[in-house]
């Protein structure tokens, strides 16, 4: 009868040990990112971030091909330009002139 009394206590151990390590791995997967992409940004903030830096940093004097975006990484693994996020984002055929005019360069 003594070994009832502390069953109870053990498998609360067990249970909540259990759910702390679950709780951990939900955790690490959020704060990583959610797996394959970590590290990597979509087409919408390339373009944003690429236009910011070509109008703030650049003062539109640099062709978007030559803007470089952090964490921007094309399907093939290569990094990716503002170019490359306005192609993708807004239609195949654009050009450098037409890239910067959506940036908001004249």
């Amino acid at each position: 009868m003594a070994q009832k009394g502390i069953s109870l206590p053990i498998e609360m151990i067990i249970v909540i040990a259990v759910a702390v390590l679950v709780l951990i791995v939900i955790a690490a997967f959020f704060i990583s990112g959610g797996g394959s992409g970590i590290g990597r940004i979509t087409d919408d903030a390339a373009f944003s971030q690429g236009c910011v830096t070509l109008r703030f940093t650049y003062n539109c004097a640099r062709s978007a091909n030559q803007v470089t975006i952090p964490d921007y990484q094309l399907p093939g693994g290569q990094s990716g330009t503002l170019l490359d996020a306005c192609q993708r984002k807004l239609g195949v055929t654009m050009d450098d002139t037409q890239c910067k005019i959506a940036c908001g360069c004249r």
